[in-house]
This record gives C-alpha cells, sequence and structure tokens, in this order.
C-alpha cells in the first residue's frame, strides 16, 4: 500500500482544467492524506502555458487560504514546477518540483519537448540537422545540469522526451546510446537532487501505457541511491489519482521497499513501507 497524495497538480492558474478548490474536493474524495499545488512557474515566455506575475499572487493568495480552510482535513503544500529557463523565485514557494520542457535556440517561440509535435520537428530540424537522437541528448544535457545546480525538492518526470519518440524517430529505449545518455543525466541529477517522482499523469491524459521514467531507468536511480515519489501530474480533478495502481506496480517491481508522500505535518516529506 502507499499513502495518497500528489505533489504535482496544476488548475486554472496554469494548464489545468480544474480549480484549485475542486482538487482539494477531489482529494478528499479519493481518501488523500496531504495534497501540493505546483503550478507552472512564472517565465518570460509562453505565458498563456504558465503563471504570469499576476497570477502567481493570486495563486500563492488561494493556496494559502485553502491551506488555513482546510488544516484540520488535508494538509496542503504551496508548490511550483520550476522549468529550468523559468525566472521564479523559489522563497515563495514551500517546494519544488524541477523540469525541463524548452529548448533555446527559438522556433518562433522556445519549444517544448513534448509540446506539438510540428514545432518539435522543426527544432529537430532547424538545430540538430535533422537528427532526433540529437535533441535526446541536448533535452538530458539540460537536464542533468539543471538539477545539479538548481538542487529541487522533487525531480519532475525524468525521461520527458520520450512522449513522441515514437512520431517523431528519436530513439529506441532499449538502444545502449540511449541508456547511456539518461543514466549519464540521472548520475548529475542525483547530486542536485534525490527524490524523483513516478508520474503517471500522461496515461490520463494522452494515452501512456506506463508512467514516467521506464522500468530500466527506475532500476538505474535506485541503485544509485535515488529515491521516488509517486505524483500524478494531474490538470483534471477526477483524475487526482489515474494511473496509480501502474504507478505503484512500478515502484516495486523496480525494488523500492518505500516511497516518500507530501508531509502531513511540519516536515514536505514523509516515508511509506511499500
Amino acid at each position: 500500500m502507499i499513502d495518497r497524495s500528489s505533489p504535482h497538480v496544476h488548475t486554472q492558474y496554469c494548464d489545468g482544467k480544474s480549480t484549485a478548490r475542486e482538487m482539494v474536493q477531489s482529494a478528499l474524495d479519493k481518501n488523500f492524506v496531504s495534497l501540493g499545488f505546483s503550478s507552472h512557474a512564472l517565465q518570460n515566455f509562453d505565458l498563456a502555458y504558465a503563471l504570469t506575475p499576476e497570477d502567481e499572487i493570486s495563486y500563492i493568495a488561494e493556496i494559502k487560504q485553502l491551506k488555513g480552510e482546510y488544516a484540520d482535513r488535508l494538509p496542503i503544500w504551496l508548490g511550483m514546477e520550476r522549468d529550468s529557463l523559468s525566472i521564479a523565485d523559489r522563497g515563495k514557494f514551500e517546494y519544488v518540483i524541477g523540469s525541463v520542457h524548452y529548448f533555446e535556440p527559438l522556433v518562433g517561440e522556445k519549444t517544448a519537448v513534448d509540446g506539438p509535435k510540428d514545432l518539435v520537428r522543426q527544432l529537430i530540424d532547424s538545430t540538430f540537422s535533422g537528427d532526433g537522437f540529437q535533441l535526446t541528448l541536448a533535452y538530458y544535457k539540460q537536464l542533468g545540469e539543471y538539477i545539479s545546480r538548481y538542487k529541487p525538492d522533487i525531480i519532475g518526470h525524468f525521461d520527458l522526451i520520450k512522449k513522441h519518440r515514437t512520431a517523431l524517430n528519436l530513439f529506441e529505449e532499449e538502444d545502449p546510446k540511449y541508456i547511456k545518455a539518461a543514466t549519464e543525466a540521472m548520475d548529475l541529477c542525483v547530486t542536485g537532487c534525490k527524490l524523483l517522482e513516478v508520474n503517471t499523469g500522461a496515461l490520463a491524459r494522452s494515452g501512456a501505457k506506463e508512467p514516467y521514467p521506464s522500468l530500466k531507468l527506475l532500476e538505474y536511480w535506485r541503485s544509485i541511491g535515488g529515491q521516488v515519489i509517486l505524483s500524478s501530474d494531474c490538470h483534471y480533478a477526477p483524475q487526482l489519482d489515474a494511473g496509480y495502481d501502474l504507478g505503484l506496480a512500478l515502484i516495486n517491481n523496480a525494488g523500492y521497499k518505500k516511497a516518500a508522500f507530501l508531509g502531513r505535518q511540519d516536515d514536505l516529506f514523509e516515508w511509506c513501507d511499500l
């Protein structure tokens, strides 16, 4: 068993479909022991996707209000998901999920690796001479360096690059060159953060067959001392625990005996036996 919680939740303040209060009600309905909000952090581009300066103020105020209102029923944490190109101040938040979505140089705007396939294809053609694997290498280099330098509390969807793997012919997951790139990034990441999320969000939103990261990568993460936390990367309140059975199975298959979850009192994290 695992204590039900999620540190990775998006609302209408960024690209989510539900309000923060709807997420809280869903957490209560699903017997969550805690809940964390993690809006996409302030950045100076792609403002429809992330918090604007005005939204950041409103977001922080509402989560703090809900935190007090539900203090005796559901511990609530104020977080952000901060991209490597974000300009957000972590001092305003109780925790940070560190992620990489965007690349430079630009294709019109900065291009998200999980964004529209045609834009990612343009990025590959214009910046990586049409070689999708070079995009993959660049992604893992940027991720490893960011996590090592910034030291977030949680690492977000480690192998997000695989979202368009098949459609854009980026790599084969069993290819030793790919495994080398990913595990070298893990070696660097673990110097900045030892807690990696097992992210089930793509199962509900895009029909993925497995969570992030893949089993082989998760087994490697465990072998170098990395720990895990289960998260739903939820954008729609009814899906707050979507894919959790598969996420828990993945964690167990990777050999973990314990997993973290957001704390119920003063400590950011607690640990449960699996």
